[in-house]
Parts: structure tokens; sequence; C-alpha cells
């Protein structure tokens, strides 16, 4: 009795997931009332990262999780110029809330685009206003020493 070969098991490849270290950028904001607010760099700049990519909604632009290519996205004249059509209302104060469309706004600080009739909800919530803290908190790390 002849005894049949063993098969070699499966061999399961497994890629190893990309790690895209972003070394977070800040930018230091200066409110009227004499006030300021640290947050993302890519936040001021309305970049939002997917799973898979990086999206500007305000250039309605995909790009690859590529930090080069993300940085100069931001640097773009194009962008630069489209910015300047998305400034924070001046109501919302220091929740850097921009218009986006028409049914639409930009949370600057939580990095989100959110629904019109659901933006004074989310400036309620505990999420926006944990935010908000840390973008007050960051400050004092930006104060120059004496």
């Amino acid at each position: 009795m002849a005894v049949p070969a063993l098969r070699q098991p499966k061999k399961v490849v497994r890629e190893k997931p990309k790690i895209f270290l972003d070394d977070v950028q800040n930018v230091i904001l200066t409110l009227k009332e004499n006030k300021s607010l640290v947050i993302s760099s890519d936040a001021y700049h309305g970049i939002i990262r997917g799973r898979d990519m990086y999206r500007c909604v305000f250039c309605c632009k995909d790009m690859e999780l590529d930090i080069k290519l993300k940085e100069s996205h931001k640097n773009s004249e194009k962008h630069k110029k489209v910015m300047e059509n998305y400034p924070h209302e001046e109501d919302f104060g220091e929740n850097l809330i921009r218009k986006h469309q028409n049914d639409t706004y930009y949370c600057s600080l939580c990095n989100v685009v959110v629904l019109t009739p659901f933006l004074k909800r989310h400036i309620m919530t505990e999420a926006h206003e944990q935010e908000l803290d840390k973008a007050i908190a960051r400050v004092a790390a930006y104060q120059p020493s004496e």
C-alpha cells in the first residue's frame, strides 16, 4: 500500500501594514479677543486622514498617504487661494467653524465636516469641548519663557 504524499501547508502571506508616522505640525491662531489656540496644521488646512488616503475637504482632492504630497498640497498656491474662500466664522469664535458648503460646516478643532442641522449639537459635545481644551492648553507650550 502506497503512502500518500504529504502536502505542504498553505503559507499565509500577510503584508505588514504600512505605518506612516506624521510629525504633527501645529498652527498658532490668535483670535480677536487676544486669545490663542494651537491646532494641527492638517486640521487648519482641512486635511482629513482616511484609511488609505488624505482628503482636502476644501479642494475636494484625494491624495495618497504620502506626507510629502500632503505638505506639497498644503503649500500650493491653488490650495491657499481656495482657503481664502473659507474663513472661520466669527459668530462661532473660539470654536473655529468654517462654512463648507450649503449644508455643511467644517470644525477645525475636531477636523470633521458637520451637517448644518447638527452644528450646534456638535459644538456642545464633550469631544468638541475636549479638543477646545487641548487647543487652549497647547498654547502654554508655545509661550516664550521669561
